[in-house]
Parts: C-alpha cells; sequence; structure tokens
C-alpha cells in the first residue's frame, strides 16, 4: 500500500506512467476518493504522462487528523507530498468539484508549483461583498452545500449505514461529524477577483450543462486571464461520472494536443459536443 509522509501526515497515492509532463489529479470532498480518478481518467492519462493521485487529508486511506481541513491547509498537503515525491518541475493539476478548488488555490499561492489547470465543476468562493452569497458559496463546496444542515445527509447516513454500516458511510459519518472539517471550511477564505485575474497559468474549465454552480464556471473564465471554458450538454454536476469519455478526451487533449497553447489566442479546444468559450 503506497503512502507518502507529508507534512507529518501519511498520505495513500498512486503513481503510474511516465514522460515530460507530470498530471496530479485531486478529487472531490466527503464521498470521494482517488479512485474516481483511477476508474475514468488517470490510466489513460498514464499512457503519455506521469500521472499521480491520492487521498486528500481524512478521505480514503490517508490519515484522518481531527482538525486542518481548511484550503489552505489541503494546498500546503499537495505542495508536501510534492516536495515528498521529489518533484522539481511544475504539474498539471487536474481537480474534480472540491479539488478543483485545491487546484486554483495552489495556483494563487505557489504560482511556480502549477503548469497548468483543469478544473471540473469546481466551486470556486468568490468574495463579492455580500455575506449571503459568500456563506451560500463558501457552504457549497460539494455535497449540496456540503450537506451541513441537511436531513437529507442523515437519512442517507442511515439508509447506507443501517446495522451493517458500508465503509464509505462509515468514512463520511467519521469526517463530518467527528472532525473540524465542517467549520474549518466555512471558516475558509474565499478568493479575491484581484487574487483570480493573478492567476495566469493556461485553465480549463470543464462544467455541466445542468450543473447548479454553472455561473461558477462563466465566473472564472471571465475572470482568469488564461482560461478556456468548455460546457458539456445534458449532464450536471456529475460531469465525471455522466460523461466520462467527454472530459477524458478534453483532459488528454488539454495536457497532450496543445490545450495550454490554445489560450494564448491559438486554437480551441474541439469536442464533439462541447460548448466552448474561452476568456482574459
Amino acid at each position: 500500500m503506497p503512502k507518502v509522509r507529508a507534512g507529518g501526515y501519511d498520505f495513500f497515492y498512486q503513481r503510474m506512467g511516465q514522460g515530460e509532463s507530470t498530471v496530479v489529479f485531486i478529487h472531490g470532498l466527503v464521498m470521494d476518493n482517488l479512485s474516481s480518478w483511477w476508474y475514468t481518467v488517470a490510466n489513460q492519462m498514464a499512457k503519455h504522462a506521469d500521472v499521480i493521485c491520492y487521498d486528500l487529508r481524512g478521505h480514503g486511506l490517508s490519515d484522518r487528523p481531527e482538525s486542518g481541513y481548511q484550503i489552505s491547509d489541503a494546498v500546503e498537503d499537495l505542495k508536501n507530498i510534492l516536495a515528498a515525491l521529489d518533484l522539481r518541475r511544475p504539474v498539471h493539476i487536474v481537480g474534480n468539484s472540491y479539488g478543483g478548488v485545491v487546484g486554483l488555490a495552489t495556483a494563487s499561492t505557489y504560482r511556480d508549483l502549477v503548469e497548468s489547470l483543469v478544473l471540473i465543476e469546481a466551486h470556486a468562493a468568490v468574495d463579492e461583498h455580500s455575506e449571503r452569497k459568500r456563506n451560500q458559496l463558501v457552504h457549497g463546496l460539494d455535497l449540496a452545500g456540503l450537506l451541513l444542515t441537511s436531513d437529507e445527509l442523515a437519512r442517507w447516513l442511515e439508509d447506507a449505514a443501517g446495522r451493517k454500516m458500508n465503509r464509505m458511510a462509515r468514512s463520511a459519518r467519521t469526517l463530518i461529524y467527528d472532525t473540524t472539517m465542517v467549520d474549518d471550511l466555512r471558516d475558509s477564505r474565499p478568493f479575491t477577483p484581484t487574487e483570480l485575474k493573478a492567476i495566469d497559468c493556461p485553465t480549463l474549465l470543464i462544467y455541466g450543462e445542468n450543473s447548479d454552480i454553472a455561473d461558477r464556471g462563466e465566473l472564472l473564465v471571465n475572470t482568469l486571464p488564461r482560461a478556456r471554458l468548455c460546457v458539456i450538454p445534458g449532464v450536471d454536476h456529475s460531469v465525471l461520472m455522466e460523461a466520462t469519455r467527454s472530459v477524458r478526451d478534453l483532459i488528454t487533449g488539454w495536457i497532450l494536443n496543445g490545450g495550454p497553447a490554445s489560450t494564448n489566442g491559438g486554437p480551441g479546444v474541439n469536442t464533439a459536443g462541447v460548448q466552448s468559450g474561452s476568456g482574459g
């Protein structure tokens, strides 16, 4: 079971493939782990590049400390993991949902670490001088507002667990109720427009046409200086699972076929059935 010691914690990871580029995949929040990438995009990408997937703090087989779940903590975890793996070149970061937020924050904090970003359904909270809106966005990082007070979460845990609580339900319950994750995410500082405008690495944004956070894609493509937005028709927030082939093709094309360069005025990302636009 491969684990890397980084920043005082053990992180479960998988590394495969080889090539001139390194691609780091970051999964979503609570009901997710690196397997969502392993079974969708990572193996295909490993035919062409050095690929790293890892379980976020508190998730999967990584350590689950009681505290330390602010977005900035996740950024430090990633930086420490890359250092522990002796990665000395910038990496492409591919993040799904909350993983996209971690990627975006990493590019904002450590610009030299990131060659390009692919953000899939990223819940990017932006300080728009509205406390109500800020709360909606910060609490909307994943799982329908983290399901902070939702009866739906309690019902799901009860149904999934019962007397024979399955591993995923048990893990979700522990992470939500036995750590400071919810409070830490609530206290995480949103991005400012100035910070977003300073992220100058090429960025591919992938959102579902029916996503309830499609406006985040529009905001990011109009704020990030080198961003391209691709909208996949007929799907919602679960775009990675609902349109795996389209997402895989977009990511592979982005990394291998000049996608990052296209944000400088070259050819756009062309995938059948995908609407695309560019910002900056």
